[in-house]
């Protein structure tokens, strides 16, 4: 037996080698002074446009684009960075340490350089190992840098003991994605930072959808990354990162953004390295609007009573309100038995219930598919249709920018359609991380016009060329089928990947997928 009093010791020696002192790390929010949403900016290009998209819009309505294609969605965003006068306000849950993540940062300190004033909300668990470059953009008098739900400990021995010792709070993370520019124009969606989501990694590529809105719902977009920005659990990078590294300063982040870009310029040149006019760009947005009547969902950005809900009831409620086709694309399916009785009921009752999720092969993160896999059987047999995306897509080519030529895509779309009428597009996956664990934010919007762009993006990506149909047998065995013809075999792409899951499988992890 062990001795609990040498137990309690030796947990208090770890503690104390990894610096995990209760006083590190005191409550940030009502430490720091409240920060607010600049109002939306009357002067500059965003200004003007948002005015133009505004006066075509009836008093209830929004105006919202699909950033679908990877170069459009990079594309957009420095576009909104660019043309910025006022303010810029950006969340994220990963923001990478490669070439395009870099050349967003590089503008980032051009617009405050401008006068822009820029509030950057990165949750912590991905930015070890760079956050010394976040740090030093904060230097810029126009530029605040904070992290969500940090970890004391920044070394990458002390993060993995604190994560385990500090698991109830250190394994709730913020996944929202947002970029609002001007209070005119926000981008939520399910794209982080980085070349994969941009089509621009050798290895693979997303298949990634993003949401912008223009229009009164900016507002409530505004208010929630206050509400994110001014949480206890919101703390400036300063204090928890200082700057160790000859990159800590304004300059060397300036000199590692150019050389990162130049590096890669072969795969960038599809985006300047330098601002540039974005006239043209927004002169086809106006062109090119959905209106509707959209609402704005988040999570609460606290879970010291338990994990934040609030989006998850959201979402079922949107679900509900099938009556005879949900469609539903979602990178990872791991339904908890509430919801997986709901979609049951729904096509009881003759709703023609679509899902599409990734297969093994287009897989990222092998334990969500080990999750997923043991509701399969059961999802078919009450008349769901399933989908999983190809490796080999043949949409492989939208989502990358040339010359780019990666080795698979990968589905990371979160998206539903209800009724060819009723759009949710956000930041969730179907599974217990994102409906329970982490914080998300989706729009929900009623438009049939939006709804036919998502169905479209949808059912190509369910085609045969594009996705596996999986099905029973007359013996209830499984079976994958697209234009390559039928396997009995979930397709996979090689002994290794199958090996691994193999394994990942016996581990009792999968509802933390």
């Amino acid at each position: 037996m062990i001795d609990a009093r040498r137990a309690g010791a030796a947990l208090s020696v770890v503690s104390a080698l990894i610096g995990l002192n209760a006083c590190v790390l005191a409550p940030a929010g009502d430490a720091l002074p409240p920060s607010a949403a600049l109002p939306p900016a009357a002067e500059g290009m965003l200004g003007e446009y948002g005015e133009r998209i505004e006066q075509r819009l009836a008093p209830d309505e929004s105006a919202f684009w699909l950033l679908d294609r990877a170069d459009f969605s990079l594309t957009t965003r420095l576009a909104l960075v660019d043309q910025a006068v006022a303010s810029l306000d950006i969340q994220y849950f990963i923001w990478e340490k490669d070439p395009s993540s870099r050349l967003l940062s590089r503008r980032l300190l051009h617009a405050a350089e401008r006068d822009v004033r820029v509030r950057l909300l990165l949750d912590d668990l991905t930015l070890s190992g760079h956050e010394s470059e976040f740090a030093a953009l904060g230097m810029h008098p126009n530029i605040e840098v904070r992290t969500f739900n940090p970890f004391s400990n920044r070394t990458v021995f002390g993060r993995v003991a604190e994560f385990v010792l500090r698991f109830g709070r250190l394994n709730h993370r913020m996944h929202n994605k947002t970029v609002l520019a001007d209070g005119r124009f926000a981008i939520i969606g399910g794209r982080n930072i980085g070349d994969r989501y941009f089509g621009v990694y050798d290895d693979f590529v997303q298949n990634d959808l993003d949401i912008m809105a223009a229009g009164p719902i900016v507002a409530d977009v505004a208010a929630s990354f206050d509400l994110y920005w001014n949480s206890m659990h919101s703390y400036p990078l300063e204090v928890v990162a200082p700057r160790r590294s000859a990159k800590g300063n304004l300059a060397g982040v300036t000199e590692l953004t150019e050389t990162s870009y130049l590096r890669a310029e072969t795969r960038l040149q599809a985006f300047a390295l330098e601002p540039k006019d974005w006239r043209d760009h927004f002169e086809s947005l106006v062109a090119s609007l959905a209106a509707g009547v959209g609402v704005y969902a988040e999570d609460r950005p606290s879970f010291d009573d338990g994990g934040p809900e609030e989006f998850y009831g959201h979402f079922k409620e949107f679900v509900a309100r099938a009556h005879e086709k949900l469609l539903i694309s979602s990178p990872y399916l791991i339904p908890d038995e509430q919801f997986a009785e709901q979609l049951e009921a729904l096509e009881a009752r003759g709703v023609r219930v679509v899902i599409l999720t990734n297969s093994l092969a287009s897989n990222n993160h092998i334990i969500a598919h080990t999750g997923y896999k043991h509701w399969r059987k059961r999802l078919l047999r009450s008349g769901i249709e399933l989908y999983e995306s190809r490796a080999d897509s043949g949409a492989i080519d939208y989502y990358t920018t040339p010359p780019t030529e990666p080795g698979f895509l990968g589905l990371h779309s979160k998206a539903a359609v209800i009724d060819d009428r009723l759009t949710f597009v956000g930041s969730p996956n179907v599974d217990p991380r994102s409906m329970i664990l982490n914080t998300e934010n989706g729009f929900f919007v009623d438009s049939p016009e939006l709804a036919a762009r998502v169905t479209a993006l949808i059912e190509r990506d369910m085609q045969p060329a594009n996705a596996w149909h999986v099905t029973l047998n007359e013996r209830g065995a499984l079976r994958w089928t697209s234009e390559r013809g039928t396997v009995v075999r979930q397709p996979a792409l090689g002994l290794r990947q199958r090996i691994v899951e193999f394994f990942i499988n016996l581990l009792p992890l999968k509802q933390q997928a």
